[in-house]
């Protein structure tokens, strides 16, 4: 989380410290609290590493299944972290070197059998390690920030919308989505008699706003998805759609519906619903750190929500380096961020967030939208 910065001694109303000493107690408590969702996708930890590998007997098949394991993950933080078009100017290293970049391996599962070595594993890289490895190929780094998000498949068929627990085809389909390595690492809704208490099918159908929090209150997801897929199970084509909602700035948006020829097809439109949604999150969560700036920016303060929202919005922004308080007063507080990329990289950023960041007589505005 960010820090919480210097404030002026001016003077303020007693009201006014009496909140944000409450303010602070709750920041506080949020930092050293645990996070609901695990953090293993984070920018240099490569997660779901599979390896299947065979040698003359157990402890050479394991050696060579943790070596391998470096180099896939390797070759996937390279995907990961490079442009596209400066991908063919890297190379993975050579095995030692590797290994003295990996800060250690966590073992989901492993099987030992007569000369073989089956695996599922969690590289976890040493960040300056990783960056001086790039750097030497002359490349620049863009780091993602994962932003996972609570899956809700929803089948309307003639007769409505079927139950949340109902086990159908576009249900079991987003269950076998393998999103562990993505930006949006996806949990899927457990539709247990505790949502059915929460919700209803139709509300989350319909995108009952306090429908979705009231059931996030169980899921704290940054991001909901309500993925529909409607018409008959039996017979007739078919059409995926549905919404996505940012749990942290209340905006909903629309997952342009498609056709689909059959039941058959579920698993790969449960594959492009996610990749569409995973490149549209890393279009704002990806920093290039080759160059950073800051910036005095003053927030107008008409009720408290307004500087809470900015300070919830403004730690989920990955180009954000930091932020100090030069003062806060009742009407406004004055801010210096300090920034990953260019101003207008920070404005579209900030956007996405439900932050506008412009200019009123020549001095920057920071406000909710």
């Amino acid at each position: 989380m960010l820090p919480h910065g210097r404030f002026s001694t001016r003077w303020r109303p007693r009201w006014l410290l009496s909140i944000l000493a409450g303010l602070a107690a709750v920041l506080a408590v949020a930092e050293v609290s645990a996070p609901v969702w695990a953090q293993g996708s984070s920018t240099y930890t490569v997660t779901g590493v599979d390896v299947d590998v065979s040698a003359p007997d157990a402890v050479q098949a394991r050696q060579q299944g943790l070596a391998e394991a470096r180099r896939k993950a390797a070759r996937a933080l390279i995907e990961r972290v490079v442009a596209p078009d400066e991908r063919s100017r890297v190379s993975v290293p050579a095995d030692p070197a590797l290994e003295g970049m990996v800060h250690g391996i966590e073992f989901v599962r492993e099987r030992s059998a007569p000369g073989r070595y089956i695996a599922t594993l969690n590289v976890v890289f040493q960040p300056e390690a990783v960056k001086s490895w790039l750097g030497a190929a002359g490349v620049k780094i863009a780091e993602t920030v994962s932003r996972p998000a609570l899956v809700i498949p929803l089948w309307k068929g003639p007769s409505g919308v079927e139950p949340l627990d109902d086990r159908n085809a576009w249900r079991e389909a987003w269950r076998a989505l393998d999103t562990s390595g993505s930006s949006v690492p996806v949990t899927i809704l457990r539709g247990d008699q505790i949502d059915q208490s929460a919700v209803t099918a139709e509300q989350l159908y319909v995108g009952d706003v306090a429908a979705l929090a009231r059931l996030n209150e169980r899921y704290r997801a940054p991001t909901i998805v309500v993925a529909v897929v409607e018409g008959d199970k039996e017979n007739g084509p078919l059409t995926v759609g549905g919404l996505r909602y940012d749990a942290q700035t209340g905006a909903r948006s629309e997952i342009a519906r498609v056709p689909v020829a059959g039941a058959a097809q579920l698993p790969e439109a449960a594959r492009q619903v996610h990749s569409r949604i995973d490149e549209q999150w890393r279009s704002v969560a990806t920093v290039r750190r080759d160059s950073q700036d800051a910036i005095e920016v003053y927030v107008p303060i008409r009720a408290l929500g307004d500087w809470v929202q900015v300070r919830q919005r403004l730690g989920g922004v990955p180009a954000v380096k930091g932020v100090t308080v030069r003062s806060l007063e009742t009407d406004r507080a004055d801010l210096r961020l300090e920034y990953f990329g260019t101003t207008e990289d920070l404005q579209r950023t900030l956007a996405t967030v439900g932050l506008s960041l412009d200019k009123e007589a020549d001095k920057w505005r920071l406000q909710p939208r």
